[in-house]
């Protein structure tokens, strides 16, 4: 039996605070009841629809006219995570991964993000966490912004965990309702699951497949192409530089996606990781002195180090490549390798790498109006500097 519907909140709601607000009527309503959600619904930026959406995972029913039923209590509510969450997050990587994440690795991942992601509760308890990295790119030679989807993990004593109605997808489809597509903050997103992951998240209307990432070999080895290039460590005063050769770059990849590569992002990507050491080389003519490009390595192990990023135009990248195995024989290793998304391995080619495909494939939003993944298909560069997890 319905209860005498709500009075209408005097206060404004912030688009931002939708999904609390809903959550408070919830928590603050019986079984049964009509709950009054007309400021609620005027003050969703992305419509009726999502509004629909989002009031329906809380339980709820639209009568008409601003008037919702809540017809049970939801098992599992979903949330923004903000930093008052972050023990939690913490104790939920745990148990998901099976290792306590560094708190510096964590805040490092999310430093460019209000809130690092979706969570949902069950109980109080956070049990489930989606969560999304800012990342400037250029989609087809034009700024955009996308978000890098990460540290996604379910606790394991959760039942129907991958189900349409499982906390996985409560967390997953909501901050695409709210975050990715035409009108959201981010146009669109990407990640690198597993090819079994990406399955779940077909299975359940959420991405579809654009691209798969491919591993290059090279024999770390001294040639004469890098005799001919000079490597300096990168420092501050190289700033306008890389933004030289970042540019040079763009202009290079006005058919793909390709995410921005200034002098910031390599001071905050590498220079400032919390947790690992990079090499930043700044690659030059022996004899002119004219910059080729920057070259990112980090240490594999004994023998082998790792080709992170390139950032240059296209017609460095083979001296770049060059200067790399050559940097690598001498401090000691016998293999360079570095992460490609295969529709742009070409680009490589004439390095004459050794290509292994990866078990890390590319997707897209299909969950939320934005661009298609026909759209998106084959037009990413990425590299291993591209992850959070490199």
């Amino acid at each position: 039996m319905k209860s005498e519907a709500l009075a209408v909140a005097a206060a404004a709601v912030a688009p931002g605070d939708i999904i609390e607000a809903l959550r408070e009527r919830v928590d603050g309503s019986l079984t049964g009841e009509a709950v009054d959600l007309r400021e609620l619904q005027q003050a969703d930026p992305f419509g009726p629809g999502a509004f629909a959406a989002l009031a329906g995972r809380f339980g709820l029913s639209d009568q008409g006219q601003g008037i919702w039923l809540l017809g049970r209590k939801p098992r599992w509510e979903p949330g923004w995570i903000g930093p008052e969450h972050e023990a939690q997050c913490f104790d939920l990587f745990e148990k998901a991964f099976g290792y306590r994440i560094d708190p510096r690795l964590w805040r490092w991942k999310y430093r460019d993000a209000p809130q690092p992601g979706m969570g949902v509760w069950r109980d109080g308890e956070l049990v489930a966490f989606y969560g999304a990295m800012p990342r400037p790119v250029l989609f087809l030679g034009r700024p955009a912004s996308t978000v890098q989807i990460g540290d996604v993990m379910v606790d394991p004593a959760e039942r129907g965990v991958m189900t349409r109605s499982g906390p996985f997808r409560i967390a997953a489809s909501t901050f695409i309702d709210r975050s990715v597509g035409y009108e959201r903050p981010h146009l669109f997103g990407f990640g690198f699951p597993t090819a079994k992951a990406l399955q779940v998240a077909q299975k359940l209307g959420l991405y579809e497949h654009v691209d798969q990432m491919t591993e290059l070999s090279w024999q770390a080895a001294a040639n004469w192409p890098a005799r001919l290039l000079r490597c300096t460590p990168v420092t501050a005063r190289d700033r306008a530089t890389i933004d030289g050769l970042w540019q040079a770059m763009a202009a290079d990849f006005r058919e793909s996606i390709l995410g921005v590569r200034d002098a910031h992002f390599v001071e905050q990507r590498y220079q400032r990781h919390p947790t690992v050491s990079y090499h930043c080389l700044l690659v030059r003519s022996m004899f002119t002195g004219a910059p080729r490009g920057v070259i990112v390595l980090r240490r594999l192990d004994e023998t082998a180090f790792e080709l992170m990023d390139l950032v240059g135009p296209r017609n460095s990248f083979a001296a770049l490549v060059a200067a790399a195995r050559h940097w690598a024989a001498r401090n000691g290793a016998t293999r360079l390798r570095a992460w490609v998304t295969t529709s742009h391995a070409e680009l490589l080619a004439a390095t004459s790498p050794t290509q292994t495909p990866l078990d890390l494939v590319v997707p897209a939003n299909v969950w939320s109006p934005g661009p298609s993944a026909g759209e998106l298909r084959g037009r990413w560069w990425l590299m291993s500097g591209d992850t959070d997890f490199r």
